[in-house]
């Protein structure tokens, strides 16, 4: 009778903590940060800090907690963000982190700072993650953009795409871009076409080769399509750098690459696409 009773009560006491760690989720997180100043956001730090100070304090309680609320619908968007980040802070696991590119969807665009977003949505993916889903979501904001100080460079929102899915098998993405492809705005479509390219797949071409030729599209997206695929062609100093790689040192280069967020970086893939999509033969 005394063991009933004590299950009881560790059950009860387990519901109590998890309602209070979701009150307490929903209180810190009563703001959207797009709508206040940075003065303002600033307010909302310490509130913040509190609560992730606490899990860490004793993760073996509070961390299943905050993957069940990561999991739950209902919270305020910028809380699917912020937490799934803390929770890649703190965790190696493959499920954590296949749970963060599954809630991180839930969160607002606009309140997301877009050069986190694809560090961490980079991360997933060369871990292995899916984030598909999560990548599609940068479509939704034109201007989505970040400029990197130390190399003068700036990673625009279809290179930011690039760099979110090329990690990942081109079988997880290719027919995603395509599907979101004619609801896209111009720009979205230029970025889709952009990352279709460096995916050097025959399925991806095709989808670009019919951009050329669909009047319904706008004649710059339709431009764009045929200045990327002249743009394919190896000149003179890259065919002679390529010649002293073998594949598996092509390959590799690319793999690194896609691992750094700098204008050489950015060239390698480039020099990489080129090469892959020379010896792919899907374009006639």
């Amino acid at each position: 009778m005394c063991i009933r009773l004590l299950l009881i009560l560790i059950c009860i006491n387990t519901a109590v903590l998890g309602q209070s760690l979701k009150l307490e989720i929903d209180n810190t997180y009563n703001f959207k940060p797009s709508k206040l100043s940075k003065a303002e956001q600033q307010t909302k730090f310490p509130a913040m800090d509190k609560l992730f100070n606490k899990i860490k304090s004793d993760t073996a309680q509070y961390l299943p907690q905050l993957r069940t609320e990561l999991i739950a619908s209902g919270h305020n968007p910028y809380f699917y963000y912020d937490g799934c980040a803390f929770l890649l802070s703190l965790s190696d696991n493959i499920i954590d982190k296949d749970l963060i590119a599954k809630a991180i969807v839930k969160a607002d665009i606009e309140d997301l700072n877009p050069e986190m977003y694809t560090r961490m949505l980079n991360q997933l993916a060369n871990d292995g993650v899916d984030v598909t889903a999560a990548a599609l979501k940068i479509l939704n904001d034109d201007k989505f953009s970040f400029f990197i100080p130390q190399h003068a460079f700036t990673v625009d929102q279809g290179l930011a795409l690039a760099y979110i899915l090329l990690p990942q098998k081109n079988t997880l993405y290719v027919d995603a871009l395509i599907s979101v492809f004619k609801t896209s705005s111009p720009a979205a479509q230029k970025s889709i076409i952009m990352t279709l390219w460096f995916a050097y797949s025959c399925k991806g071409d095709g989808s670009i080769k019919a951009s050329i030729e669909d009047k319904l599209l706008s004649k710059d997206v339709r431009n764009f399509a045929k200045d990327v695929i002249k743009h394919s062609k190896l000149d003179k100093e890259e065919a002679d750098y390529v010649k002293q790689l073998n594949q598996t040192a092509l390959l590799n280069l690319r793999k690194d690459a896609l691992k750094r967020f700098s204008d050489e970086a950015a060239g390698e893939l480039d020099l990489t696409t080129k090469v892959l999509r020379r010896d792919s033969n899907c374009w006639p």
